[in-house]
C-alpha cells in the first residue's frame, strides 16, 4: 500500500493493520493474530456501548502495556471516545489530580499488576470532584467507592460494528512529563496520531518494540509506527532486559526506541541483535555517556531523536550521519508536513543556523491543545501562551542545523544565565562527570546579591573531595561557569513518568538556595 492512499485511512483503518500483537512477559509470550484482535474490539464497542459509554466520553486507562490497552485505545477511536493516560506509577493524589480534570466517567485498571495496591489507592481518592461512575477491572473486584465491571463482560458482548471515528474527534490525553505537581494534559484529536502513523512508516520496519509504556508519547509512538507501517506489535508490561533482548532475537525485531538505561541494559545482555535498524534513543541518565559506544560495539546503531507530549514522540530523528554526530539529540524532522526555527527567547527574532534559541516547531502532528477542567475540551487561554503566530514554543534550547534539522540542547527552563551568558549546565556536568567515581551530576542556578551562580549535586559512591572538584572545574571551565558549591546526594528527586523518570529541578533549586544561604 502507498503512502498516498494509507494517508487516507482513518485511525481504525491503521489499527487494523497490526498483523499480530505479542506480549513478552515473565510467564512466557502470549500471540494474538491481528484479526483475532479486530474481534475482541468489536466486542469490547458493544460492551461499552451496552453499559452506556457515547461520543465525547473520557476514559482513563490506568494499565500497563498488553492487549487490554491495544483494544481500549482502539475501541475509543471507533465510538469517538477520549483515552486519558495515567501512569501505572500514578498513585492516589496523581490519580485524583489527573482523573477529576479529564472528567472521566470509567477508570480501567489491573489489581494483578506489579502487586500494586490499586484497592488501597482508590480508596485514598477524593470523590468529590471525580466523575467517575465505575471500575473496569481486569482481575476480579475492586474494592471502592464505585461499582466494577468486569473485563470479562465487556469483552464476551454482543460484538458491534460501528464506527464513529473522524479526524476532528478528540481521541487521546496525555499529562506533559514535567516536574510539577499540576502537569498540563495534553489533548490530540484523531487526525494527528494517524498522520504520525503514516509519517513513521518508512522509519520503521515490519517487527516493532514497544519496550517504553503506552502511557506516555513515546511508548505509543511505537504503537504509531507499527500501524502505519503494517507490522507485528511485540510489546511487554514491564521491561526486563533479559526479556526485552530475547524477543528482539526470537522475533527478529527491527524497530526500537527507549532511554538510555533501556539500551544499554539490553546491549549488556549479550543477546544477538543483528536484526535491529537504528535504535533511537533519549537520554535520561546523563552518567550513560557510552550507551552510543557500547551499542555500536554490539552491531547497533544509537541515533538521537526528539519528541515531545505536544507533538508526539519521534518528531525527529537522526539519519544517515557520522557516527560522532548520530547520537546527538534531534535530527531531521520526520514529516514533510513540518517545520522548525529557533528563535531569540526575549525578542522572538528567528536565529541563523547555529544560533542557540527557543525551538518552535509545526506540523501534523501537532496537539489539539490542554485540555480544560470541568468538562470542556480546550483551554484555550493557556494553550494559546504556548503558540506565537502559528508556532508551538517549546520550551526547548536549540540550534538549527540545517532548514529540516536541529539539534536539542536543554529545557530552557534548565538554562542558565552566568556572567550574563547564557549557559547550558550539561557543559558544566560533562567537566565534573571526568572524575570517574561519580556517577550522575545535575547543575542549577541559583541567584544572589552578587548575580547567578551554578551549584552542582553528584550522586558517587565515595566521598568527594569538593573543592579538589571545583579546582578541576576552574583550570577547565571560565570562571563564571565555576560551581559555587558541589553537593553529594544519595539520589536525585524525582518524579516517575512513563517515558523515564524526571529529576526534580525546582526541588534542586531549593536546596541549593538553602546550602547558599548567606554567601
Amino acid at each position: 500500500m502507498n503512502s498516498q492512499n494509507l494517508d487516507e485511512l482513518s485511525l481504525p483503518q491503521l489499527f487494523s493493520r497490526l498483523s499480530r500483537v505479542v506480549v513478552c512477559d515473565f510467564d512466557g509470550d502470549s500471540d494474538l493474530p491481528g484479526r483475532v484482535l479486530s474481534e475482541q474490539v468489536d466486542r469490547l464497542c458493544g460492551g461499552l456501548e451496552e453499559w452506556g459509554i457515547r461520543r465525547g466520553d473520557r476514559i482513563a486507562v490506568w494499565l500497563p502495556n498488553g492487549v487490554p490497552y491495544i483494544t481500549f485505545l482502539w475501541a475509543a477511536a471507533r465510538l469517538g471516545v477520549v483515552i486519558v493516560s495515567v501512569n501505572t506509577r500514578f498513585r492516589s493524589s496523581e490519580v485524583t489530580d489527573i482523573v477529576g480534570r479529564s472528567g472521566a466517567r470509567l477508570l480501567v485498571v489491573d489489581p494483578s499488576f506489579l502487586g500494586i495496591d490499586f484497592a488501597g489507592i482508590l480508596a485514598r481518592v477524593d470523590t468529590q470532584n471525580l466523575a467517575i461512575e465505575a471500575v473496569v477491572s481486569l482481575g476480579g473486584p475492586v474494592k471502592g467507592p464505585w461499582p466494577t465491571i468486569g473485563w470479562g463482560e465487556l469483552i464476551t458482548a454482543a460484538p458491534s460494528d460501528i464506527d464513529r471515528s473522524h479526524p476532528s474527534l478528540p481521541w487521546i490525553v496525555f499529562t506533559t512529563s514535567g516536574t510539577t505537581s499540576d502537569p498540563k494534559l495534553v489533548l490530540h484529536r484523531q487526525d494527528s496520531p494517524a498522520q504520525h502513523a503514516c509519517d513513521l512508516q518508512d522509519w520503521f520496519g515490519p517487527s516493532v518494540l514497544a519496550a517504553v509504556p503506552l502511557c506516555g508519547v513515546f511508548g505509543y509512538t511505537m504503537l504509531l509506527g507499527a500501524m502505519g507501517r503494517g507490522a507485528e506489535l511485540i510489546t511487554m508490561p514491564v521491561f526486563d532486559s533479559a526479556i526485552a533482548a530475547a524477543a528482539i532475537e526470537r522475533y527478529g525485531i527491527t524497530t526500537f526506541h527507549g532511554s538510555d538505561e533501556m539500551l544499554f541494559r539490553i546491549v549488556e545482555t549479550g543477546h544477538d541483535l543483528s536484526s535491529l535498524g537504528p535504535v533511537g534513543y533519549a537520554r535520561f541518565n546523563n552518567a550513560l555517556e557510552g550507551v552510543a559506544t557500547a551499542a555500536a560495539e554490539a552491531g547497533v546503531d544509537a541515533v538521537g531523536l526528539y519528541g515531545m507530549s505536544e507533538v508526539h514522540a519521534v518528531f525527529a530523528h537522526r539519519v544517515a550521519e557520522p557516527r560522532e554526530r548520530s547520537d546527538v539529540p534531534g535530527g531531521q524532522l520526520i514529516s514533510s508536513g513540518a517545520r522548525a526555527r529557533v528563535v531569540d527567547a526575549e525578542t522572538g527574532k528567528e536565529l541563523a543556523g547555529g544560533e542557540e534559541g527557543e525551538l518552535q516547531l509545526q506540523g501534523p502532528s501537532m496537539f489539539a491543545g490542554y485540555l480544560a477542567s470541568g468538562g470542556e475540551e480546550i483551554d484555550q487561554e493557556l494553550t494559546d501562551k504556548h503558540f506565537v503566530d502559528g508556532w508551538f514554543r517549546t520550551g526547548d534550547l536549540a540550534r538549527m542545523e540545517d532548514r529540516t534539522t536541529f539539534e536539542y540542547l536543554a529545557r530552557l527552563g534548565d538554562v542558565l544565565r552566568l556572567g550574563g551568558f547564557l549557559v547550558n549546565p550539561a557543559e558544566i556536568e560533562d567537566c565534573l562527570l571526568y572524575d570517574p567515581t561519580i556517577d550522575a551530576v545535575q547543575v542549577v542556578g541559583v541567584d544572589l546579591p552578587g548575580g547567578a551562580k551554578p551549584v552542582a549535586f553528584v550522586t558517587s559512591k565515595e566521598t568527594i573531595d569538593e573543592e579538589a572538584l571545583r579546582t578541576h572545574c576552574r583550570s577547565a571551565l571560565a570562571a563564571y561557569k565555576v560551581p559555587l558549591r558541589i553537593l553529594q546526594l544519595d539520589a536525585f528527586p524525582v518524579t516517575p513518568s512513563a517515558n523515564g523518570s524526571k529529576i526534580q529541578k525546582v526541588r534542586l533549586r531549593e536546596m541549593a538556595m538553602l546550602e547558599t544561604d548567606g554567601l
